[in-house]
């Protein structure tokens, strides 16, 4: 039951991250220029050490000729473990994520590939170079200045929630 209350919830959450991830794309020519070679293949993501009580979201994305994402809509109803073909598959560790991003998002994300070779090049490479430029976002709205001073206050309080999480499991 409590699935079927999520997966509305998961479907616009995942197509919102698909939109990110674009964006963050086409930010770089490279990166979609590198991924137009692999137009058609697909890329699926695998989560661990996902929270008990709610549904790993189920992510298969088809490369665009443009060199983009596009979110394969009829997956997302395929239970976990079925139609498992895609041409790579992330593995993604939920809590490993979760420090990543505490810590600033700094070098490589946590993640393990597997799959095509081409393909993981590709996925391995972005992984290595892409970086979302928050401030610069930011910035075409509100400002240089007044972005470099949230994206500063963004730093500090994802530091000291950090710090927190490790007191926390040190603690524990």
């Amino acid at each position: 039951m409590l699935e079927a209350l999520l997966e509305p919830l998961g479907r616009e959450a995942l197509g919102r991250v698909t939109l990110l991830l674009n964006h963050v794309l086409s930010a770089e020519p490279e990166a979609t220029r590198r991924l137009a070679t692999q137009a058609g293949r697909t890329l699926g993501i695998q989560w661990q050490q996902w929270p008990a009580m709610l549904p790993p979201p189920r992510t298969v994305w088809t490369i665009s000729p443009a060199g983009l994402l596009d979110l394969d809509e009829d997956m997302l109803l395929v239970p976990v473990g079925v139609g498992d073909d895609q041409t790579l598959t992330v593995s993604l560790d939920g809590t490993a994520l979760f420090g990543w991003v505490l810590g600033g998002m700094a070098g490589r994300p946590p993640m393990e590939i597997r799959g095509d070779a081409a393909l993981a090049a590709e996925v391995s490479w972005l992984a290595d170079h892409l970086r979302w430029d928050i401030e610069d976002d930011l910035a075409r709205v509100i400002g240089d200045g007044p972005a470099r001073i949230l994206d500063q206050v963004g730093g500090a309080l994802s530091q000291a929630l950090g710090a927190f999480v490790q007191r926390v499991r040190g603690a524990a």
